[in-house]
């Protein structure tokens, strides 16, 4: 079983890191480990509008086999130049790896939410829980 830790995956351009923060570890089966986005551009964003990633991992139906589930938000936040305040105009969804991409969102948002969508399930940390059939906990 892995251990949970920050996972840091580049963004789109394939250079800058982005470390998403471990938040809590998978408490048993069903219960997923959860990663958010904390630090660097983002930190400034109210902590209900910035990416989030949950795994978590049981048995099939007979005990027969592990599944792992994976969810992936990715919000579209947009400030308010009047009042200053921050909110989600849309949301990216990533579930299972079924991609919700609202097509009111620019091309980079998309662009950048898919990126690191995908560079989250090749980090090592999740390869390990697909490996293991178990998801990262403390």
């Amino acid at each position: 079983m892995p251990a949970m830790a920050n996972i840091t995956v580049k963004k789109s351009d394939g250079t800058t890191d982005i470390v998403y923060d471990a938040l809590s570890g998978a408490g048993g089966d069903s219960t997923p480990a959860v990663w958010r986005q904390d630090t660097g551009a983002v930190a400034g964003l109210p902590v209900g509008l910035r990416a989030t990633l949950k795994c978590s991992t049981q048995w099939n139906g007979p005990k027969t086999a592990r599944q792992m589930k994976v969810n992936y938000v990715y919000p579209y936040a947009v400030q308010d130049s009047t009042t200053t305040l921050y909110s989600a105009k849309d949301r990216i969804v990533i579930d299972g790896g079924v991609m919700t991409l609202p097509q009111g969102i620019p091309a980079n948002i998309l662009k950048e939410a898919v990126y690191q969508y995908c560079n989250l399930m090749a980090s090592a940390l999740l390869k390990a829980a697909g490996e293991t059939g178990y998801a990262p906990s403390t």
